[in-house]
This record gives structure tokens, C-alpha cells and sequence, in this order.
């Protein structure tokens, strides 16, 4: 392992288990639940940073629907810091919507789901079906039901196909439907899909950085069908092209 390897490793363990400490903090108890949980389905579930930005979203935003795409402990993550925050505020509500494509973790998110999540957690089986935005390509569950989300967890479905990587399109989707100002997204991993968020939102608000393997950002409004043409994009003097304007800013 090389240098450069070796220290990303290094910073990225001491974050992760910072963020582990952080969770517990936030929402005791659910490490006994994480734990619990990926024995009966012997996964490694979703990376602490990354539930770590999610849980702090769900207690400082109070979100009423909550898209996850990509069930699995995460979804009891989610699940758990609902009921965590309505132990202090009884009348905050909140649905959490639950997108797996693939039927044979489905079967076994909705045979494990503690009875205690049922009232207000869907887990759908959705089929991937392709999804295009302007010149970016990738993936989406074909029947996300139309609500007002406001935070969108992106960790599925697959986008990879015979063409290699591509993206997941769930949030976009999810974007391009909603009349909110601002819907928040918190990414696993998933670099080509941070990349195109990136284009489209601006990286001055989607930031990805290998130490972390997770981002989180605010989506805001954006045109439902940008057309681009050379005029869209300029050169810098070091030769590296971009966009005039972010997608965002062309509504």
C-alpha cells in the first residue's frame, strides 16, 4: 500500500469511528440494533459517516418523508432516530419510504423489520428502469410513490450495466418532481453519482472527499428539461471546461 493509500485509511478509520461515538451520542442504543441486525443478515451495512449525516439531519430537520434508496440497516438507522426524536416531540411525524430492487434482500428488509418501525416504515420492491437527465445517464426504481420528501438517502439501486458505471437517479428524480425549495441528500459512497450531482448543484454544495467516502447537500430547485448547447459551457485558462451557470440557477 502506498503512502498516500495508507494515510486516506488511516484519517478515514479514526473519522469513522469518530462517527460511531457520534451516533451512539445522538440515538442510544442503536449500535445494539446495527449489531443485531447485520447478524440475522450477515451484511456490512451502510458506513457509519454516512448514517452519522443522516441521523444528524433527521434531528436537526425533523424531515415528514424520508426517501431510501437501497434498504437494509441504514433503514433502522433511519427508523429508530424517528422514534428517537418523537420520544421528545409526541406529535412529529414521519414516513420513511424504503426502495430495494432487488427481491431477495426485499424479502428478507421486510421479514426482519422490527413490528415497532411497521406503522410508519414502506418497503417497496421497485424495478430498476434507466433514467436520463440532460447528458447524464443512470438508474431509478420505477415506482417511487409521489410524495414531499425532504431528505432522500441514495444508496441504490445498482448503476452498473453492460456500458459499465453510471448513477443513481433516485434523487433526481425525486427532485425533478417535488415543489419543495430544498430537499436534502445524504450519499453512501457512490462517487459517479456525487460526480453528476456535482455538475448539476454545484461544488461549492456537493463536496465528496475520499477520507470520508459519504457526502450530504442540499438539492435546490432545477430545470425539469435543460437543453444544452456549446454556449452553456466556457474554458479556463488552464484549458478545463465547465458550465456558465449550475442547473439549479437556470430554473
Amino acid at each position: 500500500m502506498k503512502l498516500k493509500e495508507w494515510l486516506i485509511w488511516k484519517i478515514y478509520a479514526a473519522h469513522h469511528n469518530y462517527c460511531k461515538y457520534k451516533l451512539k451520542k445522538l440515538v442510544p442504543g442503536i449500535l445494539n440494533i446495527i449489531d443485531d441486525y447485520q447478524k440475522k443478515t450477515k451484511s456490512t451495512g451502510t458506513k457509519f459517516p454516512t448514517l452519522y449525516r443522516a441521523v444528524k439531519l433527521i434531528i436537526e430537520k425533523k424531515p415528514k418523508y424520508i426517501l431510501e434508496s437501497g434498504t437494509g440497516t441504514s433503514t433502522l438507522v433511519l427508523a429508530e432516530t424517528i422514534l428517537h426524536v418523537q420520544r421528545s416531540i409526541p406529535n412529529y411525524t414521519c414516513e420513511i419510504i424504503s426502495m430495494e430492487s432487488i427481491e431477495k434482500w426485499y424479502k428478507m428488509a421486510k421479514n426482519l423489520l422490527p413490528k415497532k418501525y411497521h406503522q410508519f416504515v414502506k418497503i417497496i420492491l421497485g424495478e430498476r428502469k434507466l433514467f436520463e437527465y440532460s447528458m447524464f445517464r443512470g438508474y431509478c426504481h420505477s415506482n417511487i410513490p409521489k410524495k414531499d420528501y425532504d431528505l432522500v438517502f441514495l444508496d441504490g439501486p445498482s448503476y452498473n450495466d453492460e456500458n459499465g458505471s453510471s448513477t443513481c437517479m433516485d434523487a433526481l428524480k425525486v427532485r425533478l418532481c417535488s415543489d419543495k425549495n430544498i430537499i436534502y441528500c445524504v450519499v453512501d459512497t457512490r462517487v459517479s453519482s456525487v460526480f453528476m450531482m456535482q455538475k448539476i448543484f454545484g461544488t461549492s454544495n456537493v463536496k465528496y472527499f475520499p477520507i470520508f467516502r459519504s457526502c450530504s447537500f442540499e438539492m435546490h430547485e432545477i430545470k425539469k428539461s435543460p437543453k444544452l448547447n456549446s454556449d452553456n459551457f466556457q474554458s479556463t485558462i488552464i484549458g478545463n471546461i465547465r458550465l456558465k451557470n449550475n442547473f439549479n440557477l437556470e430554473k
